[in-house]
Formats: structure tokens, C-alpha cells, sequence
């Protein structure tokens, strides 16, 4: 004697159909996904992206199949408190220097603060430190999954939600 199908099952019967023909998602999102658990840092508050000039991560690709990726990407990453005001802007311009990516950044409020960058593809983090202005550059970053941490003295860390360079 068979058991009598539940609601459930035909819902995860259609739900199988359905993701059944579905694409396999880019290698670059399933890397983006394994690394942020691999290298989260659990004490950092997360600074969302908020803004970026070239648009969707999907529409990067197209970009640069086009040839304008040569033109430097804006990225601004936001913090804001319970009430809904801005805590902590980190604002970066990406910019092509041959195989390799520069960061330029800015924090607000402007201060000093120490900025790592982390990728998969390197081991260690890298970090240099803002001026008194908040002003920053990282060069040598390799194209791919990258995500940036704000130490600040008497602040929480901040870390950016995995971005793809």
C-alpha cells in the first residue's frame, strides 16, 4: 500500500520541474557564495552596496564585452544606524591598471582608519591606512571576488559585502 501524496509533495514535485530546467548559476556567483562564509568576519558590521556605476553584477559582463570597462567604476558601500542615518559611507573608484585593479577611496565622516582588502585568490588580507581625511589607494588587486574591512579606533569594524571586480 502506497502512502497518499501530501500537499507538500506536489508543491516539491512542481518545484523540482521547475528548477530542473533552470540555468547553472556563473562560476563567479558560486565562488562569491563559498567565500563569503569561507572569509565572513563575524565581529564586522556589514556595509551594503548601495551604489555602483556599473550597475547589476550581470550587467558588468556586458560592459566589458563592450569595451567600456575601461572607464573607472564608482562603488559606494553604506552603514546606517537604527534610526536610519548614515553611520559609515565607503566610497571606492575602481580603475584598470593593466591586469590589475586601484582603489581610491574615501570614508564619511572622514578619519583615520586602517582598510584591508581580501580576495580568494590571496591568501593574506592586505591593508593600508586612511589619512586624517579618510583618503585611501589599494593597488595590485586582482580582478574578481574582493571585500573591504574599516577598522576605526572606538568604532565596530566594518566589512563590505563581497563585490566582484
Amino acid at each position: 500500500m502506497t502512502d497518499p501524496m501530501t500537499p507538500d509533495d506536489g508543491l516539491l514535485t512542481r518545484l523540482g520541474a521547475v528548477l530542473a530546467g533552470a540555468e547553472e548559476p556563473p562560476a563567479e556567483v558560486l565562488e562569491l557564495a563559498r567565500q563569503s562564509f569561507v572569509l565572513r568576519e563575524l565581529d564586522a558590521e556589514l556595509a551594503l552596496l548601495v551604489e555602483d556605476s556599473h550597475g547589476p553584477a550581470a550587467s558588468v559582463r556586458s560592459v566589458a564585452v563592450r569595451g567600456s570597462a575601461r572607464e573607472p567604476r564608482q562603488l559606494t558601500f553604506q552603514v546606517v544606524d537604527a534610526q536610519g542615518r548614515d553611520e559609515l559611507i565607503i566610497a571606492v573608484q575602481v580603475e584598470s591598471v593593466g591586469r590589475h585593479r586601484r582603489l581610491t577611496g574615501h570614508l564619511a565622516p572622514q578619519g583615520p582608519a586602517h582598510i584591508e582588502v581580501r580576495q580568494p585568490a590571496v591568501p593574506q588580507a592586505r591593508g593600508v591606512d586612511a589619512d586624517l581625511r579618510g583618503l585611501f589607494v589599494i593597488d595590485d588587486v586582482l580582478p574578481g571576488p574582493m571585500r573591504l574591512t574599516c577598522r576605526r579606533a572606538d568604532w565596530p569594524a566594518v566589512a563590505t559585502q563581497w563585490t566582484l571586480l
